[in-house]
């Protein structure tokens, strides 16, 4: 049985007490029905009850649980019904507001107990309530975007594309509350959603200077493909890039923004860096061989071109230099062992090329004007796949 932790029924305007990644929960409204939020670290799951008359009008009633945030952002959530309704009004979602009294100003993305799904506003204090209805219904895939002044819904069935609805000049502030929130439409009725996939992103502002590290944080994931389960299992407060699983199914290869790369061991957590000797401008196209045995490399040689390919044990040890110019960017490699295929820049031309594993004469395979990149061996050796601009669209 899974433990359940951080568990709240209080006014908002109590001490804020965190939970997840979450700064603060509570009810909001005037003598609500107490709510509850509770976190579980082991699913990474939100599960919270509300009550309230409706989050509706020129005031709300329900319960929230919400993080204090600055800028733009994007908030995503997986959000469900826990038992049966006995409102069809009762709403799960993902919402934004510039402060925790009932009638503040806010945004959602919801879904109603009836499947309903839609985009609501409040304009000002006060004000009634406006509503954007979506054409989808059932939807339990939410998103909740700001971009400044203008606010993005996306909503989907998990596994079926979003539909999308905007609404722009709505000025809640600079400092809003983001989070999730749970009403019953129904004073004396507790509902329950169940939040799961939370995730909270702030988005590239396009000032980075490309010359030095990117400094943007990143975690690693695990997607049960078939559920949608998401599962966070690294973070750190750089960047890493191109988690590349080892066939045995036992750990990832990845590298970080300074060009170094790591085994992450996913049963201790734990990520030790492989030794790649001075091999240490590694770039995210790497490889591992069909065996497990061998690592493929494409790291950054000024000399030389640019990047250049290497193999290396993927233990660790002295890499050896397989293409002797760049840009070379390593995407594939044959399950003989024996080949390696590659995205190089020869004569101002990407074109794709193939090189013996072991190095030797590159043979160029397209020539084809416009970008071809990302070549791969199908499993059983017999085709090539790549993608390529020559249709005027990027197309495998």
């Amino acid at each position: 049985m899974l433990a359940l932790v951080s568990v709240a029924s209080f006014p908002v305007f109590s001490q804020p007490e965190a939970v997840g990644i979450f700064d603060g929960y509570g009810d909001i409204g005037t003598n609500v029905k107490p709510g509850s939020t509770v976190y579980i670290p082991q699913t990474q799951q939100y599960v919270i009850s509300g009550a309230g008359y409706n989050i509706w009008g020129d005031h709300d009633e329900f319960h929230f649980v919400w993080k204090k945030m600055k800028g733009d952002f994007i908030l995503y959530a997986r959000a469900e019904f826990l038992g049966s309704w006995v409102d069809y009004h009762r709403k799960v979602g993902c919402m934004v507001r510039k402060n925790l009294d009932g009638n503040s100003p806010h945004v959602n993305a919801v879904e109603h107990g009836d499947g309903l799904t839609s985009l609501q506003f409040r304009r000002t204090a006060g004000a009634q309530t406006e509503e954007h209805r979506l054409k989808l219904t059932n939807a339990n895939i939410l998103q909740l975007e700001r971009k400044g002044n203008q606010y993005i819904m996306r909503a989907a069935i998990y596994g079926q594309p979003f539909q999308t609805d905007t609404i722009s000049d709505i000025d809640l502030g600079d400092e809003v509350y983001v989070g999730l929130f749970v009403g019953s439409h129904n004073a004396d009725v507790l509902e329950t959603g169940v939040f799961s996939n939370v995730r909270i992103t702030v988005p590239f502002n396009g000032n980075a200077d490309q010359r030095t590290p990117m400094t943007l944080g990143s975690n690693i994931e695990l997607l049960e493909v078939a559920s949608g389960k998401r599962e966070i299992i690294y973070s750190v407060p750089y960047s890493i890039q191109a988690p590349n699983w080892t066939p045995d199914g036992k750990s990832l290869i990845f590298n970080d923004s300074k060009g170094l790369m790591y085994n992450f061991d996913l049963a201790k957590r734990k990520a030790e860096q492989i030794n790649t000797g001075n091999v240490k401008s590694n770039n995210n196209d790497h490889v591992i061989s069909f065996d497990g045995k061998m690592l493929g490399l494409s790291s950054n040689v000024k000399e030389l071109g640019g990047s250049i390919i290497y193999t290396v044990s993927i233990t660790g040890g002295e890499p050896k230099q397989i293409t002797p110019k760049g840009p070379s960017y390593l995407h594939g490699w044959s399950s003989d062992g024996n080949s390696l295929v590659f995205c190089g820049s020869r004569n101002d031309e990407f074109d794709v090329y193939k090189i013996p594993a072991t190095g030797g004469s590159e043979v160029r395979l397209t020539d084809t004007k416009g970008l071809d990149d990302g070549p791969e061996y199908t499993p059983d050796g017999k085709y090539i796949y790549f993608n390529s601009v020559r249709s005027g669209l990027m197309q495998i």
